[in-house]
């Protein structure tokens, strides 16, 4: 008889490789065909989107990527990754008595914070912006303070478009510009 918990970890491994390949892979790519995007530029932004984080943007349309697109391919990456570290954390915190020891520790040390106290899950949308930080770190931050439901999702979104969007319009500005 199979082991139950291997079951889960099973599943929940399926689920996580899929968000990777839909959010990060599929519907990128999708989009790019979608716009007559060369294959080559769409995974150079989706690339550069894993690494570069919002400042990606400027890259997809240096690109030649139209900024409808490029914020589209943002969309879905960002979710992609939502979605991904929620389940690589849930899979983890399963697993690592460790984790859940320290986990307890950060949610006594958030339940204590002035900021956290006040904003709550608002102060993430200018977090999406600093260095070592941005998206990941908003995501790790928001599955260690429990706010993985569908307003935590929307604000950590909200704050990685409103990002993406005000380097793409700087780069549209800045492009005009120059030519």
């Amino acid at each position: 008889m199979a082991d139950p918990v291997f079951c889960s970890d099973k599943k929940a491994v399926i689920r996580i490789i899929a968000s990777f390949l839909a959010g990060i892979l599929a519907i990128p790519l999708c989009i790019g065909l979608y716009y007559n995007c060369p294959l080559h530029t769409t995974v150079g932004l989706v690339g550069s989107i894993l690494i570069f984080q919002p400042v990606a943007a400027a890259i997809g349309i240096a690109l030649g990527i139209p900024a409808v697109p490029t914020l589209l391919i943002m969309l879905s990456t960002g979710t992609g990754v939502i979605y991904l570290f929620f389940g690589i954390c849930d899979l983890f915190a399963n697993r690592s008595e460790w984790l859940r020891n320290h986990l307890d520790a950060v949610n006594a040390i958030a339940k204590r914070s002035a900021l956290f106290a006040k904003y709550g899950i608002f102060t993430f949308i200018p977090f999406i912006w600093v260095p070592g930080v941005g998206l990941y770190g908003c995501v790790l931050l928001a599955w260690l303070f429990g706010w993985r439901d569908l307003r935590g999702v929307s604000i950590i979104l909200a704050g990685w478009m409103l990002a993406s969007l005000l380097v793409v319009g700087a780069t549209i500005g800045v492009l005009g510009a120059i030519s």
